[in-house]
């Protein structure tokens, strides 16, 4: 099981925008970590810089205790699965070369490039495709399926990579709420019996509550909470969390 730190991390974008202040974190090894916060609180940053899709303006990353660097960058995104809220799949190809694209960071470019994989990538494609219950819709186009159905592709193709951590960049924020409470369901089981590290960011504090071992309250790019569900249980941290006006949205819906 692997841990993530942030020690002294920094994001600044060349507008001269501070997306995430001076940021000292430690997400521990098989848990389900959900980052919490409003749209634009820097959410998105700092899970793509775990991956490498950012690179930190100041401070260090460590994934398994190594250091995230330029030179390691393919090693470590080797280990961390990520997860978009838009899925990020291609279209025009099957279910089943969509998840076989999980398997490119063990193949040399130019099978990824032609799609040859070998029948043990097949074989794990295969096995992916049954922990997400879509084993009947194997040579079915990405294009024909369900939103739902289209994420359970998108989680089977980062199982089939077989990380140590898993990163979900708003997984449910296109879909329904039953279809949200069956992917988030999904990523706990996952890390509970894989023992796979799950950091998620989400904005619907609901579902943060359901299924987090620990909740990271964000705003402005500093974290603000750290604990906890059920020591979030405070109108007052939530309006510190969001702005009030979204905040009394929430507690509405």
């Amino acid at each position: 099981m692997t841990t993530i730190e942030f020690k002294g991390v920094t994001k600044t974008f060349n507008n001269g925008f501070r997306a995430i202040q001076r940021t000292d974190l430690t997400i521990n090894p098989g848990e389900f970590t959900v980052i919490l916060g409003s749209s634009g609180a820097g959410k998105s940053t700092l899970l793509r810089m775990v991956n490498g899709l950012e690179t930190p303006s100041q401070g260090e990353i460590f994934i398994d205790q190594r250091k995230l660097t330029p030179q390691n960058l393919r090693h470590i995104r080797a280990k961390v699965g990520m997860i978009f809220q838009q899925f990020n799949l291609v279209n025009r190809l099957n279910v089943m070369t969509n998840v076989l694209i999980g398997r490119s960071y063990y193949r040399r470019w130019w099978e990824s490039l032609f799609y040859l994989f070998t029948k043990q990538d097949y074989k794990l494609a295969h096995w992916a495709l049954e922990r997400v219950e879509l084993t009947d819709k194997v040579w079915q186009r990405a294009s024909n399926l369900s939103g739902g159905q289209q994420q359970r592709v998108a989680i089977a193709r980062v199982l089939a990579q077989k990380p140590q951590i898993i990163i979900a960049d708003e997984p449910v924020a296109s879909l329904d709420p039953a279809t949200s409470l069956e992917i988030l369901g999904l990523l706990s089981k996952i890390c509970k019996e894989d023992g796979v590290t799950v950091l998620a960011s989400l904005h619907q504090v609901n579902l943060a509550m359901q299924f987090a071992d620990r909740i990271i309250g964000i705003k402005q790019g500093k974290v603000i909470f750290d604990d906890q569900p059920v020591n979030l249980l405070n109108n007052s941290l939530l309006e510190t969390i969001y702005d009030k006006k979204e905040h009394e949205k929430i507690a509405v819906a």
